[in-house]
């Protein structure tokens, strides 16, 4: 499976990420230039939901990681939603568990947001 991203716009600089199946050393340019295009678009506060991401690699966690960091250039943000157990397990291992922001649902991210 390929990976789908879905973006859906929130008030003036925030929008939240679908990401669905696997974010890997082959789909993960797609994530990033996403990210980038969104800051670009002054969308600096973004709420990625992986509630439907199948797998995820060192590939992926570095363009998620990326995305932090291009966001925070942008005095944004960039919050974590809907992971499941396996994957919270990698940004744990990772202890890139310390670095981001975890929510149950994008609604506690978007309250967080304001």
């Amino acid at each position: 499976m390929s990976l789908q991203i879905t973006t859906h716009h929130h008030e003036t600089n925030t929008a939240v990420l679908t990401i669905e199946g696997r974010l890997n050393a082959v789909t993960a340019n797609d994530l990033k230039n996403n990210i980038k295009a969104l800051v670009a678009d002054q969308k600096n506060h973004l709420i990625l939901d992986l509630a439907k991401v199948t797998f995820i690699d060192s590939s992926g966690l570095s363009a998620i990681v990326s995305g932090l960091k291009t966001t925070r250039e942008q005095g944004g943000s960039l919050k974590l939603v809907g992971l499941s157990d396996k994957t919270k397990r990698v940004f744990e291992l990772t202890r890139l568990a310390r670095v981001f922001e975890f929510y149950p649902d994008v609604e506690k991210a978007l309250e967080a947001s304001l």
